[in-house]
């Protein structure tokens, strides 16, 4: 009985110890999971501070940069269609004629002329196009769309029909007189279709080969007048 009373006395003066002990770990452990809980908080803080200021990985302004690609990419109406679509047709036919013109004729100048048409008609074309393609359309095949547009048309046809069964002095005579009628209406024609077109560039494209247009009814007219005095 002595030792089970001093057994007993013992462990009632060791728990008060353990409890001690127990509260102490319990309160490290505590103690730490609020540090940790602490730190997560302030690391929250953090990225959420970052998260409200924007980013721009590219380093670029993609608003800057849509209005800049906006701003080149000008609009080709439906109306300046047309108008590129008569230009390269007329640009086709000279071509076509000043072929005609270099087999055709008997004249060296009038051969020269012929040359200078498909050079020249062969660049206008070639820019004409490239407008074109820089703003992703393709030029249509021209359709007179009025009466006197048509006529036009056929005129032209019948003419350059009929200058292709001539040679010698008579392909000159009419051949000449086809460049000078055919280059003044295309003048009038261009003049109009800067009053229409609602592109710039197109504008610019014009005014670029009126003086090119105009040249080209000015030799005609001159080697007309020279072919008339050799003929008499």
């Amino acid at each position: 009985m002595k030792k089970l009373t001093a057994f007993a006395f013992a462990a009632l003066l060791a728990a008060p110890f353990a409890a001690s002990a127990d509260d102490t770990k319990t309160g490290s452990t505590k103690t730490g999971s609020t540090n940790t809980t602490d730190k997560s908080k302030a690391t929250d803080k953090t990225n959420d501070t970052n998260s409200n200021v924007p980013t721009n990985k590219s380093g670029t302004d993609k608003t800057a940069g849509t209005s800049t690609t906006a701003a080149s990419k000008e609009k080709i109406s439906a109306g300046d269609l047309q108008v590129m679509a008569q230009m390269h047709h007329v640009n086709q036919m000279e071509i076509a004629m000043g072929n005609v013109a270099q087999t055709k004729s008997t004249t060296q100048a009038v051969k020269s002329y012929g040359k200078m048409l498909v050079t020249d008609h062969q660049s206008a074309d070639k820019d004409l196009l490239a407008l074109a393609k820089k703003h992703g359309q393709t030029i249509p095949a021209f359709k007179p769309t009025n009466e006197a547009d048509q006529k036009d048309e056929k005129d032209d046809a019948d003419m350059a029909a009929h200058v292709k069964t001539l040679k010698g002095a008579d392909f000159d005579k009419d051949f000449l007189s086809m460049m000078v009628q055919g280059h003044e209406k295309v003048l009038a024609k261009l003049d109009t279709a800067m009053g229409m077109v609602t592109s710039d560039e197109l504008k610019t494209a014009i005014q670029n080969v009126k003086p090119t247009v105009q040249k080209h009814a000015d030799t005609a007219r001159d080697l007309q007048k020279n072919t008339t005095t050799s003929m008499k």
